[in-house]
C-alpha cells in the first residue's frame, strides 16, 4: 500500500486546499498519473500518482489540508 499525503507546495506554505480528484475513487492508476490537483495562496499543482494500483479516496476534495495529511491509498 502506498500513501498519499498532502505534498508540500512551497516553502512558507503550511496548508492547501485539494481542489479536485481527477482520478475516481476505486480506479486503477498508473505511476506518472495526474491523480488529483492542490492550491496554494500562490499556485495550482497537478500531483501525480507515486504508485500503480487502486486508488481509495479518504477526503473529499474543496477541503483544506495540513502538509502531509492522508487523503487517500493506493493498493
Amino acid at each position: 500500500m502506498t500513501e498519499l499525503k498532502i505534498p508540500a507546495a512551497g516553502d512558507a506554505v503550511s496548508e492547501v486546499q485539494l481542489v479536485e480528484w481527477i482520478a475516481e475513487d476505486g480506479a486503477s492508476v498508473v505511476e506518472g498519473q495526474v491523480i488529483y490537483s492542490i492550491e496554494s495562496d500562490k499556485s495550482v499543482l497537478d500531483v501525480e500518482s507515486p504508485a500503480t494500483g487502486k486508488l481509495t479516496i479518504l477526503e473529499k476534495a474543496g477541503e483544506i489540508f495540513s502538509i502531509g495529511h492522508l487523503i487517500g491509498k493506493i493498493d
